[in-house]
């Protein structure tokens, strides 16, 4: 039997000088996905305290994603919002660009969306 593979990877990056938190997409992000990406997700804010930190969705192997997700992951981004300086979303998927547009607006977070990780600008943020 197969281990399942976490969707997305949730990993602590220094990324052009910055401390990030990544998730890296692929495939159909499921609302079981979400689920466990959730509770990693929140752990690691668990251990932050008061300090903020970006945040960068790597969605260029996405190929979709369940609406369910997209609601647990909205409910989630309201509960964190106050310890997230900027969202960076990775995509050239409209339907995904869409998706992210849609929730931030429902949560005033700091979205950026980018087609490539080198179009990621820190400096516009400071």
């Amino acid at each position: 039997m197969t281990e399942k593979k976490l969707n997305p990877v949730i990993e602590l990056v220094s990324f052009k000088g910055e401390d990030c938190l990544k998730f890296t997409f692929t495939g159909h992000f499921s609302a079981e996905d979400a689920e466990i990406a959730v509770a990693e997700w929140r752990d690691f804010f668990d251990t932050l305290g008061e300090d903020k930190v970006i945040v960068i969705w790597d969605s260029l192997n996405m190929k979709g994603f369940d609406l369910k997700a997209q609601k647990i992951w909205q409910k989630e981004l309201k509960e964190l919002k106050e310890q997230i300086k900027c969202v960076w979303l990775i995509t050239n998927s409209k339907i995904i660009r869409a998706g992210a547009k849609f929730m931030s607006a429902f949560t005033s977070y700091c979205l950026k969306v980018v087609d490539t990780s080198e179009n990621i600008a820190f400096s516009i943020l400071l």
